[in-house]
């Protein structure tokens, strides 16, 4: 439930400005095209550009010079960085990387460079600028979290390179999420030997290397370490206001966002990392979890060591319909991203849910047998009234197997057995204004109108309200009595917050009580002193990366 953060005195205040401006919702749109500027660039800009590459190329030689000092070795550095990073701001300024063209000459009055762009074929270490969209300098996002940046000194200049999804990028790059690809790059300029002929072009090479998978560069006869910034695309990725819209959509109009939930990787695969899926709560979305992606891209052991995944889903649906649709979601991307089964990353898999994140984290990792249809219904499967077509979803929604590439879950302030928040009376009513899908209205009318005798007495008279997310969540719901009976089959890890440091047992989040967030078989649990929506604290945040790191011991990294 971490979007109730809005107001900390009502937690479901939220709720009730999200209903408010219901009327003018609707499912958010990703940008997939953008102006390319020009296909030509000006006789200005081409000196300007000119005059930036003869301050780089100075630097260039200083730094390629033999017996120059450190003190200098440093000023050349410095110099080259700017001057390469004015180039790279005043080229994409004007005119899109999709649209520059290897060999592009350069030149003033008196000096000329050809400027080479594409990589080797096949090297995963480096990225054609056109395949990009749009360049940033990293060093012009802003960060505004808690945690510092995650940067590195060094050579080169660090951007964020944005690939706009398309169909054809998102089908030969899986789980591409949908407001495009941000990728963590360092451009380096690699200049040539000096021309030998006077009004003969310097060539030069442009480098635009994924940072995530080369560490250094050749600079002379010296290997120097790359400058990198991790956080800049994270931030841009989660925080441009795109997956925020999906907190209040996906709550009251599911159906508007329902064919975009699904796992979305943030990065170019890696087939050695392990995925870290990290599931948001009741109206919320992934950008909560971005200090603690940032995390783990300022420990060089775990950033060598996993990959940010997330779930997106629209959280007004059923809490049963969802977890099938990570669980559907989880098979899909191991079948396309791992098909021969030989990923080493692929077998060890975290997941970290917050809240209502938690459950459906939890029901990846139960064989629940018939433990939760026995707690919601009275009667067995073949006794139902019901269509063949309904039997079959509330199967597999309710009878499952477990995930077995998953293999350890955090759960932060989860409500293992429900909330008292999500049964008050004002809540109830503000959740019959949640616009089920049309399929989720005839299969809960279908049960309804035909099986009043079947359904737990507990819910025999909830109406709707027994069917979402909302409702779901209570403490008084059935459907947690089912979820205590099957054990968690893989190590796990509590993170309880204890908002006014009552005495434990009495104590609660402000949503959740200890009582229904702890859990006798979990691996460890850490007690922090906030509120519900705690997620981006510090010590939750060093809490998960501690935990990544029992997990590489454990699995012997």
């Amino acid at each position: 439930m971490p979007g109730l953060q809005l107001h900390r005195w009502s937690p479901f205040f939220a709720l009730a400005i999200a209903i408010s401006l219901s009327g003018c919702m609707s499912a958010p749109k990703a940008k997939t095209e953008t102006d390319l500027g020009r296909s030509r660039l000006s006789k200005r800009t081409e000196r300007s550009l000119t005059a930036d590459l003869q301050q780089a190329e100075a630097a260039w030689d200083t730094l390629n010079a033999s017996g120059t000092s450190s003190w200098t070795r440093q000023q050349a550095e410095t110099a080259y960085n700017s001057a390469l990073a004015r180039c790279i701001d005043s080229w994409d300024g004007k005119m899109s990387p999709k649209r520059w063209k290897d060999g592009t000459i350069l030149n003033d009055d008196l000096t000329a460079y050809r400027i080479g762009i594409q990589p080797a074929p096949g090297n995963p270490k480096e990225v054609s600028p056109n395949m990009i969209d749009e360049l940033t300098l990293a060093s012009r996002v802003k960060f505004r979290k808690e945690s510092p940046a995650a940067v590195e000194e060094g050579i080169g200049v660090p951007v964020v390179g944005r690939v706009l999804r398309s169909e054809k990028l998102a089908a030969e790059y899986p789980l591409m999420p949908l407001n495009g690809g941000h990728l963590t790059l360092t451009a380096m300029l690699e200049f040539g030997p000096k021309p030998t002929e006077p009004g003969q072009p310097r060539d030069a090479h442009l480098h635009f290397y994924n940072r995530l998978q080369k560490d250094e560069a050749q600079v002379g006869k010296r290997e120097q370490p790359l400058a990198a910034n991790y956080t800049a695309a994270k931030e841009l990725a989660l925080n441009d206001r795109f997956l925020k819209k999906f907190s209040f959509v996906g709550l009251i109009f599911p159906e508007r966002t329902i064919d975009q939930s699904h796992l979305y990787r943030m990065e170019i695969q890696d087939p050695n990392r392990i995925p870290v899926i990290f599931v948001h709560g009741l109206m919320s979305d992934p950008h909560i979890w971005l200090n603690t992606i940032n995390a783990i891209y300022s420990d060089p052991k775990l950033r060598e060591n996993y990959q940010p995944w997330y779930f997106l889903y629209p959280t007004g649906l059923p809490i049963p319909a969802t977890s099938e649709r990570l669980r559907d979601s989880l098979k899909q991307a191991i079948s396309v991203i791992d098909p021969e089964g030989d990923d080493p990353g692929m077998k060890h898999l975290v997941l970290v849910g917050h809240s209502m994140g938690g459950v459906l984290s939890r029901m990846q990792v139960i064989e629940p047998k018939d433990a939760l249809w026995n707690a919601i219904f009275a009667k067995p499967p073949e006794d139902l009234n019901v269509s063949s077509g309904t039997l079959d979803r509330l199967q597999s929604q309710l009878i499952f197997q477990p995930q077995p590439a998953v293999e350890r879950v955090v759960f932060m302030a989860t409500p293992h057995k429900g909330s008292p928040v999500a049964g008050k009376n004002v809540v109830r009513w503000l959740t019959n204004l949640i616009r089920l899908p049309v399929d989720s209205l005839f299969l809960t009318k279908e049960i309804l109108v035909g099986n009043t005798d079947a359904l737990s007495p507990r819910i025999r008279d909830w109406g709707l309200y027994a069917f979402n997310s909302v409702g779901n969540l209570s403490d008084k719901h059935p459907f947690f009595d089912g979820l205590q009976e099957p054990p968690i089959l893989v190590p796990h890890h509590s993170i309880i917050g204890n908002y006014n440091g009552s005495p434990l047992l009495e104590s609660s989040d402000r949503v959740v009580p200890y009582t229904s967030s702890h859990l006798d078989t979990a691996e460890s649990e850490l007690i922090v002193p906030y509120w519900h929506g705690f997620v981006e604290k510090p010590e939750p945040v060093a809490e998960v990366a501690r935990i990544l790191h029992v997990h590489l011991k454990k699995i012997g990294r």
